[in-house]
């Protein structure tokens, strides 16, 4: 065989790809919109329709503090990684 052929080479490709952080930025939009955004604009509904005991509004705060924690979460797995290794 002519030449060395890297076992899983797209995975160290991926992470030095010039467009990377743009797919990072796009990626974590789209993930702060669908995973964030939908539930706290769906708590702010559920808020704003006032209907629910106490018990239920206390319950939707600890969500939408969750939801913000995710959220959290989620920008920072966003930086920038580390280069990828040479494979062994």
């Amino acid at each position: 065989m002519g030449g060395e052929f890297a076992t899983f080479g797209w995975e160290a490709y991926h992470r030095t790809d010039v467009r990377r952080r743009t797919r990072k930025a796009i990626q974590a939009v789209i993930d702060l919109t669908a995973f964030c955004a939908v539930p706290l604009a769906a708590l702010v509904v559920f808020w704003a329709g006032a209907g629910g005991g106490g018990l239920l509004v206390g319950l939707s705060v600890l969500e939408a503090l969750a939801v913000v924690g995710l959220g959290m979460q989620v920008l920072l797995w966003t930086r920038q990684a580390r280069p990828a290794r040479a494979p062994l």
